[in-house]
């Protein structure tokens, strides 16, 4: 029974308030629905972007980069032994940095003789603070261990102290391979960053095999004449 003056809505009567609730709610509800006609015009389209930002950075990466310095085969003559492990004692964790820095000396010795432009590039990169000694014995990164690293990002070179129980050709040879890391081009780069939404932990030899092709070159540049003989 409704007092006078009161209006009070029937058992089951739907209020004002509660339609204007159900309106919004099917407004709602059509907006999404209509929304999710167009998805897969959505997905076609921005895949389409995608794919072509892949085929551009391709053919960008097809440029290649640039004029790569070539190696000199090192003679006997010269006086550098690559076999020789000058430096053992920089594997120790309390060796201070400008002392691994004076054992790189007979690896940039033989850069010197099979590559000029390698050891150029290890100085310069000395000289502006890039160069980096790290105490642990090896720079791991997922499954892969290296005994050197270069920063693309950062353009910095760091050098595990593993490297020191290395002889000094192969010091010298794993600075090639970083040294043509510091060669690639943007694009090369960033194709890597993009393989890593393809498949997990990207493709490494997008970056890598232009890397070890090259540090093959130094190596047998460096140990080619001395195993002739």
């Amino acid at each position: 029974m409704s007092a006078a003056g009161v209006w009070q809505p029937a058992p089951g009567q739907v209020q004002p308030r509660e339609i204007s609730l159900l309106r919004r709610l099917g407004a709602q509800t059509r907006r999404i629905a209509a929304d999710g006609k167009h998805v897969p015009r959505y997905c076609f389209k921005y895949g389409v972007a995608v794919l072509a930002m892949f085929g551009l950075l391709q053919l960008w990466q097809a440029s290649g980069d640039g004029e790569i310095p070539t190696f000199h085969v090192l003679h006997s003559s010269s006086g550098l032994d690559p076999f020789r492990n000058s430096h053992p004692h920089c594997v120790f964790a309390d060796t201070i940095d400008s002392t691994r820095w004076q054992a790189l000396t007979p690896a940039l010795a033989i850069l010197a003789e099979v590559n000029p432009e390698v050891a150029r590039w290890v100085h310069q990169t000395r000289q502006s603070g890039k160069l980096i000694f790290t105490n642990r014995a090896k720079i791991c990164e997922g499954s892969s261990s290296r005994l050197a690293e270069y920063d693309a990002l950062d353009r910095e070179l760091t050098i595990s102290r593993g490297l020191f129980a290395e002889n000094d050709g192969t010091i010298a040879a794993v600075l090639c391979h970083e040294y043509r890391h510091s060669r690639q081009r943007f694009p090369k780069t960033m194709v890597y960053a993009l393989s890593f939404l393809l498949s997990h932990g990207g493709d490494p030899a997008i970056v890598e095999n232009d890397a070890l092709l090259y540090e093959q070159e130094a190596n047998l540049a460096i140990f080619g004449r001395y195993q002739e003989r």
